[in-house]
């Protein structure tokens, strides 16, 4: 048909019964969909846990090992940037920040460093590494940890392990930002 044909010929009427013909598959779609998406609203509100605050059995053992026994809170009110949490043992005035480190690997160290009531490392424990085996994970051997303990200055002068000099880094970067963040939130970190 020529274009002046097609604004000749009468517009074709589609009654309500061929309307619904057409309509009625996407409309039955469309009500499956949102009966669907209110099921797994509804589904999500009734089994969601909330686990922030929550110190698992993992992360428990990581602080005995750098803060000692005792009783652990994990305070989400305080917010440091490249910090995870900070989990704090009132009663000998300790803490505990948990902080993934880039070592070669980005986010290749999750680490846990301790800090005693004097503001000095007092261990590290590494929850988990993703650096190179045998090579990134020598620093997790105690010899290049322990020298990290008593350290209270940001500026940190313990030599990299050769062959693991990212990951070196990333331990004392690791390291200084959990000494800076004490320094700079010890008030409110231990305040009740």
């Amino acid at each position: 048909m020529s274009e002046i044909e097609m604004q000749k010929a009468p517009a074709k009427k589609i009654n309500n019964k061929e309307f619904w013909q057409n309509a009625k598959p996407p409309v039955i779609l469309m009500i499956i969909c949102l009966l669907t998406c209110a099921l797994l609203v509804v589904a999500y509100n009734v089994t969601y846990v909330d686990n922030t605050g929550v110190i698992t059995d993992k992360l428990r053992s990581s602080c005995e090992n750098v803060i000692g026994k005792g009783n652990y809170e994990m305070l989400t009110d305080i917010k440091a940037d490249g910090v995870t949490s900070i989990i704090v043992n009132k009663e000998n005035k300790t803490c505990a920040f948990e902080i993934t480190a880039n070592g070669y690997v980005k986010g290749g160290l999750h680490l846990l460093i301790g800090i005693d009531n004097n503001g000095a490392v007092s261990g590290i424990n590494v929850v988990s590494i993703s650096e190179t085996v045998g090579v990134g994970t020598k620093v997790t051997d105690n010899g290049f940890l322990d020298k990290f303990k008593g350290i209270n200055s940001t500026e940190i002068n313990v030599d990299n392990i050769a062959g693991a000099t990212y990951s070196s880094k990333g331990m004392k970067a690791a390291v200084a930002l959990a000494i800076k963040t004490y320094q700079d939130k010890k008030e409110a970190i231990f305040s009740e």
